[in-house]
């Protein structure tokens, strides 16, 4: 049997919350490209992690949620917060407004999915600003009255994925609102979860890079998964409900399985950069 062998290394840390500080070289190893990624096991607390699924679920967030990828067949996914991507609806990204107003009543769902006594934001400070060695990490100014979203909230329901892809997402017009101090030429993925599927939902990372030439692609200018699994190294990372994975996803090309069984894969995430002296870490979605 032929072992899928082509393309870049890749390496994964697996750690413990309780051990952060000896990785605090994490983020910036990988921003480098000497490590794929992270996974932090049970870094988000378990009655967070309650809270959250609890009222994503519920009735009073359901009109919050929205459907970006309508009409992609198998790769729908519905979302809390405008992400700064392009989507199956918005090959663009969001308008300046969309997002602006999306960003500003961050804050807002924040508290109706993790009740008004919890504070992920700072949470999500805390855990990436130790991965880069105690430097402040924080959303950066979006205009004069709001930042970035810190990140979105997203379910992929059964029968669902996400295609092959990768997020070098700095051309879309929105990054023309993020300050010239970060930099542009890599960025990071990071996400929580908070509900693993019965079965599939797995991100995979491959060893192919979006800057590689001659891509195996379809004739629909998809990439072509098939031709990734039997040519190029990859990993599955197994995630559970609590973890952080940290992950190189402006290079890497990486995607999400179908979703199997009866419940929707649910995590809360978004990308992050450096600023070119290195000082500081921005994160948003």
């Amino acid at each position: 049997m032929t072992h899928a062998n082509e393309g870049h290394h890749i390496s994964i840390l697996d750690v413990d919350a309780d051990a952060l500080d000896a990785h605090s070289d994490a983020i910036e190893t990988i921003y480098g490209a000497g490590l794929t990624g992270i996974v932090v096991r049970d870094a988000l607390p378990q009655e967070l992690v309650r809270r959250g699924v609890a009222q994503l679920g519920g009735d009073a967030l359901a009109s919050e949620w929205s459907y970006p990828n309508a009409g992609m067949t198998g790769g729908e996914i519905r979302v809390i917060g405008d992400a700064a991507t392009p989507t199956f609806t918005a090959m663009r990204g969001p308008t300046f407004e969309r997002y602006g107003e999306g960003a500003a009543r961050h804050a807002a769902r924040t508290r109706l999915v993790f009740g008004e006594d919890a504070h992920p934001t700072q949470l999500v400070q805390s855990v990436l600003g130790r991965l880069f060695g105690g430097r402040p990490a924080r959303s950066p100014a979006y205009n004069g009255e709001t930042t970035w979203a810190p990140y979105s909230f997203r379910a992929l329901d059964p029968g669902e994925q996400i295609y092959s892809h990768h997020d070098d997402h700095f051309g879309l017009a929105v990054y023309e609102r993020m300050d010239a101090v970060f930099d542009r030429s890599t960025v990071l993925s990071f996400f929580f979860t908070l509900q693993a599927p019965e079965g599939g939902g797995q991100l995979v990372a491959y060893g192919l890079w979006g800057s590689d030439p001659d891509p195996p692609m379809l004739p629909t200018r998809f990439l072509d998964t098939d031709a990734l699994e039997r040519r190029f190294v990859q990993h599955v990372f197994d995630l559970r409900a609590g973890d952080l994975v940290v992950f190189d996803a402006g290079r890497h090309v990486h995607r999400v399985t179908a979703v199997e069984g009866s419940r929707p894969r649910l995590t809360v995430g978004g990308f992050l950069t450096l600023d070119k002296a290195r000082t500081r870490l921005a994160f948003w979605s």
